[in-house]
């Protein structure tokens, strides 16, 4: 599973919206767009930001593996 499909079911969990997840995160509109659809990858120091605000570990994030 990519990056951007684990970070579409954890976002969709908490029931917010793309836009919101641009603010929290401090991104330009439509990055998360981007993350999801696949056109675009997280920098490395994000990371463990976005493992942090949805309770996972950053290898979780990055790995092929289903989320819990």
């Amino acid at each position: 599973m990519s990056f951007g499909a684990r970070f579409r079911i954890l976002r969709e969990a908490k029931g917010m919206p793309r836009a919101s997840c641009d603010e929290i995160f401090s991104l330009m509109r439509g990055t998360v767009s981007n993350w999801e659809n696949g056109y675009a990858d997280p920098e490395e120091e994000l990371l463990p930001d976005i493992a942090s605000f949805f309770g996972v570990k950053v290898r979780d994030l990055m790995s092929d593996s289903s989320v819990a």
